[in-house]
């Protein structure tokens, strides 16, 4: 005798409902939010794919954006939200996420704390962090990789690892269903797709490609479940001479 399988049906007007009362996660790129109506949704996987200084940038402000929005109406007794970042693009800046923090209004040291943040230098560790070492958390709220792809070479090892690694994610999304913004480079031999071949071009819900010419930045949003393809773009800000920030010597004093 088979046994049988107790699978809830919904309506569709339900799971439109539940996608309006969704918080969204905004990124503070004022396009990349106006591309994906507000910001990053839950159910969802993103991808982000292009130059790594405007990437990273996103998720820096998503990191400080998460810890406000999830929090608003959230019960006291509950826990803090957790922001797991694993970092293989190496551009995680504290002094930046306590800049976000302050401007804010949040504590600096919360706002650290709340991010656990594990840096990958080889491919090896981007597959053990993603494969085995963050199902082993307790909480997590929002899932943030830097540079998945970063390190990966078109070949067979790499593919593995790269499977082992997206099912890692997977395992995540069935235990905690949690925000998540994968983000890549784009692949040198082409210039719409994002570097890890089908593995990763079939994996994520949302796939947004941006392009930068010397006078503009380009958003492109490739694949999105309920909106058509769409290209916007602004000017590229003009280049300043860099100066050290005297507010990165606080940080200390901050926290």
């Amino acid at each position: 005798m088979l046994d049988t399988i107790d699978m809830d049906l919904g309506s569709g007007f339900e799971k439109f409902r539940e996608l309006r009362e969704e918080k969204i996660i905004p990124s503070s790129d004022i396009v990349l939010d106006n591309l994906l109506l507000g910001g990053f949704r839950k159910d969802f996987v993103h991808l982000i794919y292009g130059p790594t200084k405007i990437t990273s940038k996103i998720l820096l402000s998503t990191c400080v954006n998460a810890q406000i929005i999830l929090s608003k109406n959230k019960p006291s007794n509950v826990h803090d939200i957790k922001v797991i970042y694993i970092d293989a693009d190496n551009r995680f800046n504290p002094y930046k996420i306590s800049k976000l923090a302050v401007k804010h209004r949040l504590s600096p040291k919360r706002a650290l704390e709340n991010i656990l943040i594990s840096r990958a230098f080889t491919w090896e560790q981007v597959v053990e962090l993603l494969q085995n070492k963050i199902r082993e958390l307790q909480t997590i709220d929002v899932l943030l990789v830097s540079g998945i792809t970063s390190m990966f070479e078109y070949e067979q090892v790499f593919y593995k690892g790269l499977w082992n690694a997206l099912e890692g994610v997977n395992c995540v999304i069935s235990e905690f269903n949690p925000y998540i913004v994968l983000t890549a480079s784009r692949e040198i031999y082409s210039r719409y797709k994002p570097k890890g071949g089908k593995a990763l071009q079939h994996f994520p819900s949302i796939h947004v490609h941006i392009s930068e010419e010397e006078r503009k930045i380009y958003y492109s949003l490739i694949q999105h479940p309920f909106q058509a393809e769409q290209t916007l773009s602004r000017m590229k800000a003009p280049k300043r001479k860099k100066q050290t920030d005297p507010r990165n010597q606080k940080l200390d004093a901050w926290l």
